[in-house]
């Protein structure tokens, strides 16, 4: 599988980069994060106008931007619209054109004189503030299915608690009964489907940007930071670590972009998403961390930027959005391997082979 971008994609991502780090210095983000909105939705028609919401880039661009958007922390309702909400949308056939998000947790539609009724409580609901369309997923005595819901819908509420990363704030929707549009059987199989891959991907291709970024916010730390009369990056136990961290970031990455080809080109995509998301969460709370203790007490103050982008590889890694769970996929791609696949050359706990 060949992996280099075109230069289209090349341009994509570095126009992205361009405008994200002009718009959102870490200052910003700062200032955005404490503020009383977290993430900022008036950048909508701005987005449009650039082509981040156009239907015909693929999961391979959508991933580029992703990726754009975790290294810089993009505080817009982008990502939670296109990796969650999107291939619901456009599998419907309508387009996105508006903030919108997906919800899912204890809730239940029964059919009514005047059409569905929903009900129940989704209880994290990224974006849903900033959200002008919620997708719904329901279970109904037909089975599982997926309700379009506009925000403003009568009986719908959406709260917001306080979250661990306020750039992108988790909220409750309640729903006692409203009357969304409905679509089930295998349209909404295909639609859960691909929203699994895609969703999966972007979340994967976000953790790598936050892991590359608090990777380069420590390189540039050890670099200029000295102590005994050198940079703490000539130390061993600070390059040692920071290797690490890279070493942990690239194959994140590459297992990201193989994802990102197989979706785009609608091929099996499901143990590639799963091996994909737990290699980027991984690799993004590592570097966080890692970055962390390269800064020392610069790491851990309110001031320095680097507690936002632990928070989102924290909330990355606990987000649960994902159905089936990544574990449980690859769990259940190795054990359905032949068991004859298996090495049988094991070394034992004393560092010995075993004798045949």
């Amino acid at each position: 599988m060949d992996f280099a971008l075109t230069d289209e994609q090349q341009d994509l991502r570095a126009t992205a980069r361009r405008y994200l780090a002009g718009r959102y210095p870490a200052q910003r983000i700062g200032a955005l994060a404490d503020g009383p909105h977290g993430s900022e939705a008036s950048t909508w028609p701005e987005l449009i106008r650039q082509g981040w919401l156009d239907a015909d880039l693929t999961t391979v661009e959508l991933a580029l931007l992703a990726e754009e958007s975790g290294y810089a922390l993009h505080p817009a309702p982008w990502w939670s619209t296109v990796a969650l909400a999107a291939p619901y949308l456009r599998g419907q056939g309508e387009a996105v054109t508006v903030p919108a998000t997906y919800a899912a947790g204890d809730v239940r539609a029964d059919r009514s004189r005047a059409g569905w009724l929903l009900y129940g409580v989704a209880p994290a609901v990224p974006d849903a503030g900033p959200a002008r369309q919620v997708v719904v997923r329901a279970d109904t005595p037909e089975g599982p299915a997926v309700f379009t819901v506009p925000s403003d819908a009568p009986g719908l509420t959406v709260t917001t608690p306080d979250t661990l990363d306020t750039l992108r704030p988790m909220a409750r929707c309640r729903s006692p009964a409203c009357r969304p549009g409905c679509w089930s059987g295998d349209q909404a199989a295909e639609a859960t489907a691909a929203a699994r891959d895609v969703g999966g991907t972007l979340l994967a291709a976000e953790a790598v940007g936050v892991a590359t970024r608090a990777l380069d916010l420590a390189v540039g730390h050890a670099r200029t930071r000295e102590q005994f009369g050198r940079p703490i990056g000539g130390f061993q136990a600070v390059a040692h670590q920071l290797a690490d961290v890279y070493a942990a970031i690239e194959p994140a990455r590459s297992l990201t972009y193989r994802a990102a080809c197989l979706v785009a080109r609608k091929d099996e995509a499901a143990s590639a998403v799963a091996e994909a998301v737990i290699a980027a969460r991984h690799a993004a709370v590592h570097s966080c961390e890692a970055a962390v203790q390269t800064l020392g007490g610069t790491g851990v103050t309110w001031e320095y930027p680097l507690h936002r982008w632990l928070r989102r590889a924290l909330w990355s890694e606990a987000f649960a959005g994902l159905d089936p769970d990544p574990y449980a996929t690859v769990a259940n791609r190795l054990l359905a391997e032949p068991a004859a696949t298996v090495s049988p050359n094991v070394p034992s706990r004393g560092g010995h082979h075993a004798q045949p």
